[in-house]
């Protein structure tokens, strides 16, 4: 059986949830939520650590809609004030913040990246040897600009991985590929077709999906099915290419 970090060591699964400052027309982005798993498979122990990054300041937040198969069929945009406790709100594509603003705005950003090295710097203990995330392109580039030391640890790719493993032409999303391995959320635990976990009652109201720690859990598990359980998981990915065709 192949050890769920590669070559030894432990691994942080991770999600990061971005928003762009409202009314920057997607100019100004910061970190504004956060989710780990930090499993070590010596003996299968499983950590969980969240975050959310709660700053006075608009954000627009964008949710990926879904059909039956788990393609991504359109965007939903909503705003949120974190600090403030507001969620939801209302999405206007033609606001535009007044340009004296935009330097607070940025600042804001800042001090949340800054949050964000703290963060990792708390997760990236001598134990941990890769962090694991899913479509890398936002996290690496959010690492750059909160300077996050790495410190030689691998950053895997796990949606290229995936697509590389099994010869794809394209990629498939987290959550059509968490439909393929039976996600659940549910009784204070999460599960997949192989493998179960408990969460503590802290975290258990942050398990809904495209948030940080519901994406973290989900990513682990397809991880963990991937790694270990990976026949049965290409024979269901091959029925899905059958049935609904590759990702758009």
């Amino acid at each position: 059986m192949q050890s769920a970090a590669v070559g030894g060591g432990g691994s942080v699964y991770l999600d990061i949830e971005f928003g762009y400052v409202y009314g920057t027309s997607r100019a100004v982005m910061m970190p504004v939520e956060i989710g780990a798993v930090i499993h070590h498979p010596e003996d299968d122990s499983v950590r969980y650590a969240g975050e959310q990054f709660r700053y006075d300041i608009d954000v627009e937040v964008w949710k990926k809609v879904t059909d039956p198969c788990g393609r991504t069929v359109g965007v939903a945009t909503t705003v949120a004030n974190m600090g403030r406790g507001r969620y939801g709100g209302a999405y206007d594509h033609y606001f535009r913040l007044p340009g004296d603003r935009v330097p607070a705005a940025e600042e804001t950003a800042g001090k949340a990246f800054a949050d964000l090295r703290v963060f990792m710097e708390s997760l990236l203990t001598d134990d941990i040897t890769e962090i694991v995330v899913f479509a890398a392109d936002m996290e690496r580039r959010a690492f750059r600009t909160a300077d996050v030391p790495l410190d030689g640890r691998r950053l895997v790719d796990l949606q290229r991985e995936i697509r590389r493993r099994l010869g794809m032409k394209q990629v498939l999303s987290l959550d059509r590929l968490a439909r393929l391995i039976d996600f659940s959320a549910e009784n204070g635990a999460v599960a997949s077709t192989h493998f179960w976990y408990p969460v503590p009652p802290g975290y258990r109201h942050l398990l809904d999906v495209h948030r940080g720690m519901g994406d973290a859990v989900r990513m682990f598990l397809l991880a963990r099915e991937f790694r270990e359980k990976l026949p049965e998981l290409e024979k269901r990915v091959r029925a899905l290419e059958d049935t609904c065709g590759g990702e758009e």
